[in-house]
């Protein structure tokens, strides 16, 4: 009974030892509260969260109407190519199976299309991701981004989440204003991103701005050249990224599978890139970010030339039909080289936007963008066309205007 008893004693001891005594210094946690560990640093609690379009699945049908109609998100109203869908199903079904960490197969027939060396191409869930690598590379606390006040959010919140700082240029002529984002950068300037074109005003600048614009801008800031939606711009004063990339120029070209190519449920995106700072974003990268369905079904749609002219075609079409329906009404709109339209009214938009949800028509108020009385409006295929219109007539029709 002894020995039980020091036993018992030695175990008192060690659990004395183990419960939290007075600090003497007052630390809360011998005052019985719990230390905040999980605080949310001020740089990040100052970011705006991005709010995507409105989905389908919220809005419920209009009467007569079989669904809703979809014109917020800047999608492909054609649909993925059938060798993309093909491909797609080929892959789920190993999808037990990790993708190929590196997209060797897709990034090999992207060196081929563009003329580059698999070591200049990153892979990312969409363009969006590799916005946000761009940023965690070459972002430290004191550097400094360049972009446009009402240009795609993304880039400040990528910057804004690296603790990173932005100077916003205004558009001018609702075109980047690029002699003003060149003068802006100084010794402390990373980054500056041009969209082009641009997402929302669906503006372009030319290869003549961005010739000016790169005798300006210090060689020290790499250039992000975003062309989400350069597969639908084939105008001959369009300039193409991969041509400045290929002069030495230190630029980034970002693309992606979400709009021409109608791949947007599945999140594939790429930039183009000199090695080195293709080695540099590859370091930061997650492994496995781009999923095998998504790799194969993009591998299929690049080789699909006939329905990525299909899709280009439809668009033209869509776009043409919009603006001489909008003219025809005195609509405002800002003529686009992309697959939507940016509309202006003559009240908020919020409210033209909830008159035309209330009739089965998601669009996309651009009040976050600095444009409180316009929408942003996909262009879709002919008979989601004509049901927008006839939706902005009834809209109109009950406004009195």
């Amino acid at each position: 009974m002894e020995a039980g008893r020091h036993r018992r004693d030695r175990r008192s001891r060690t659990a004395a030892r183990n419960v939290a005594t007075p600090d003497r210094r007052g630390d809360p946690v011998s005052q019985g509260e719990v230390p905040v560990r999980g605080k949310v640093p001020d740089h990040i609690a100052r970011i705006k969260q991005y709010i995507p379009g409105t989905p389908e699945e919220d809005v419920p049908a209009a009467a007569g109407q079989d669904k809703p109609l979809k014109l917020a998100s800047n999608e492909n109203p054609l649909g993925p190519s059938p060798r993309a869908l093909e491909a797609a199903w080929t892959a789920l079904k190993r999808c037990h199976r990790y993708p190929d960490g590196s997209g060797r197969l897709l990034r090999e027939a992207l060196s081929t299309h563009w003329g580059l060396s698999m070591e200049q191409i990153v892979l990312g869930n969409g363009s969006t991701e590799l916005v946000e690598i761009l940023a965690r590379t070459f972002l430290g606390k004191d550097d400094w981004a360049v972009m446009a006040q009402q240009s795609f959010i993304m880039y400040r919140i990528a910057v804004m989440a690296v603790h990173g700082h932005f100077r916003e240029i205004p558009l001018r002529e609702m075109r980047h204003d690029l002699v003003a984002m060149a003068s802006a950068c100084d010794e402390r300037t990373a980054l500056l991103y041009i969209a082009n074109p641009n997402n929302p005003t669906g503006t372009y600048v030319s290869n003549t701005a961005l010739d000016e614009y790169f005798r300006q801008v210090p060689p020290s800031v790499l250039t992000v050249l975003d062309e989400a939606y350069g597969e639908y711009l084939q105008s001959d004063d369009y300039p193409l990224g991969l041509e400045y990339l290929r002069k030495g120029r230190r630029v980034v070209v970002l693309r992606t599978f979400s709009k021409a190519y109608g791949l947007a449920g599945l999140r594939l995106g790429y930039a183009l890139a000199s090695a080195e700072v293709a080695s540099a974003m590859e370091r930061v990268r997650s492994p496995f970010n781009t999923n095998r369905v998504a790799q194969a079904a993009a591998l299929a749609a690049l080789g699909d030339e006939e329905h990525l002219r299909r899709s280009r075609e439809m668009n033209r079409n869509g776009l043409a039909y919009l603006e001489e329906q909008f003219l025809q009404r005195g609509l405002r709109f800002t003529p686009s080289a992309a697959n939507f339209i940016l509309v202006h009214f003559d009240r908020s938009a919020q409210e033209v936007y909830q008159s035309l949800l209330e009739l089965g028509v998601i669009t996309r108020p651009m009040t976050p963008y600095g444009f409180p009385q316009s929408l942003r409006i996909t262009v879709g295929g002919d008979a989601e066309n004509a049901r927008l219109v006839g939706a902005l007539d009834k809209v109109r029709a009950a406004a009195g205007r």
